[in-house]
């Protein structure tokens, strides 16, 4: 059985999937802009960042898509 999670948290997940994300992507561009080279480690932090942010994003877009189909939404009164 999972344990329950906040409801601050569990919203906030996805956004600080997407705000490390963004930051490590970002980061890594700037340090290698710096530096004058892009080596295989930067190429890898770039590319993890890049798919943290993109996974924070598809699942704010999932959940966004699964509330507005649920029954507990559909039954409300407008």
């Amino acid at each position: 059985m999972r344990s329950w999670t906040p409801q601050t948290l569990y919203e906030a997940k996805p956004w600080a999937l997407i705000g490390v994300g963004v930051i490590l992507a970002v980061g890594t561009m700037v340090w290698s802009l710096s530096a004058g080279v892009w080596t295989v480690w930067r190429g890898l932090l770039c590319f993890a960042g890049s798919a943290l942010a993109i996974v924070g994003g598809a699942t704010l877009q999932l959940r966004q898509d699964y509330r507005a189909r649920s029954k507990w939404r559909r039954d409300a009164p407008p």
